[in-house]
């Protein structure tokens, strides 16, 4: 019996400008309530990483950005959209 390996299917990502993803971050992070004040200044263009996504945010120092609920909300956030989006290059 063979073992074949296959190479894990890359989810599909809309594309959009770096600038279309940082408005849409910003967008969504605002209708967060524990995150009032918070917004990504810069979305960092990189290689692709494992599982195809070729963006990272500069995170935020503004204090509530990292300690919880808001870091928690982020992360989420940011996971969640790292599935869905990728920056045209």
């Amino acid at each position: 019996m063979s073992v074949r390996l296959e190479e894990r299917p890359v989810a599909r990502r809309s594309v959009l400008s770096v600038e279309s993803l940082r408005t849409l971050v910003n967008r969504l992070l605002s209708q967060q309530i524990d995150c009032q004040g918070v917004h990504i200044r810069r979305i960092i263009v990189t290689e692709p990483d494992a599982s195809g996504c070729n963006w990272q945010p500069e995170w935020p120092v503004f204090r509530p950005a990292n300690i919880d609920p808001c870091r928690s909300l982020l992360h989420e956030l940011i996971d969640r959209l790292r599935t869905q989006y990728n920056v045209e290059q």
